[in-house]
């Protein structure tokens, strides 16, 4: 064979090879850029989906949280109250005073009514939607409502689809974890409060088997100690009803004010101590 012959056999040959091998490198390119496309969402949804999970602990946490204060101390606080109201203040207190020692109906009405609610049995579901929520909303809502999980399909990701998925998979986390830093703060207030009150309910319960309903054997301290006890009283009630979200799913406007005013209430009762 001459040497044209064979040139002219080679050339098609390797150009063919070279065809082949340049389609090949495409695709691993091709795939490796879905690859890291897909890498880029699965790693934000396990993030997500992480602080998803640490939310749903946090929530349920304090949804029985405040169940369990709603079915155990206030009905404690209610029973010396009813105690408190027999005492005959009006030779030691002025009018005011004596109103805010007795509490306003629609406190009173409030507490009941939470107690009430405490003491049916409910769901996972109902527990958070009647105890994150506005009672008033009648309690068995949406509770948390969770985005679709993202069905991604590598065959067709392009990276900068996957950089826009994988921020907004990122936004939801960083929401979740706003909500929950929120939630652990509403948990860690309530278990401060709740040991106040309850202290607070067994000095007031120890005052009045001490001295019985006659005013006359009660010193001023005796006095400011009950009053105290009345309005630390009002104050966890205001905390418990205050809602962590809105009618809509959303944080509600109203935590920061609940967790300052909480606060606020807890030095004033470590003060008096």
């Amino acid at each position: 064979m001459s040497v044209t012959s064979v040139v002219r056999f080679t050339l098609p040959t390797v150009g063919l090879f070279m065809d082949m091998w340049q389609a090949d490198k495409y695709e691993r390119e091709a795939r490796n850029v879905n690859y890291e496309a897909f890498s880029m969402v699965e790693a934000a949804i396990r993030k997500r989906n992480s602080q998803c999970e640490k939310l749903d602990s946090t929530l349920i946490k304090l949804a029985n949280r405040k169940k369990g204060i709603m079915s155990g101390t206030l009905p404690k606080f209610v029973a010396v109250h009813e105690k408190v109201v027999q005492i005959n203040f009006s030779k030691r207190l002025s009018a005011e005073a004596i109103r805010n020692l007795a509490l306003r109906p629609e406190n009173l009405s409030s507490m009941n009514q939470m107690i009430s609610v405490s003491g049916v049995n409910m769901s996972t579901k109902e527990t958070l939607g009647t105890f994150l929520f506005s009672l008033e909303y009648s309690g068995i809502s949406g509770a948390i409502k969770k985005e679709a999980r993202i069905n991604l399909d590598v065959a067709y990701t392009r990276s900068d689809e996957a950089e826009i998925i994988a921020h907004n998979i990122d936004t939801e986390r960083i929401a979740f974890e706003g909500i929950n830093d929120k939630a652990e703060s509403v948990l860690k207030l309530l278990a401060q409060m709740n040991a106040l009150l309850l202290k607070s309910i067994q000095h007031t319960s120890e005052i009045i088997n001490r001295n019985g309903f006659n005013v006359e054997y009660y010193s001023n301290a005796d006095i400011d100690d009950i009053m105290n006890c009345c309005n630390f009283a009002v104050a966890v009630s205001d905390i418990l009803k205050a809602p962590l979200f809105d009618s809509n799913g959303k944080l509600s406007t109203q935590i920061n004010k609940t967790l300052s005013t909480g606060n606020e209430y807890i030095k004033k009762m470590q003060a008096v101590r």
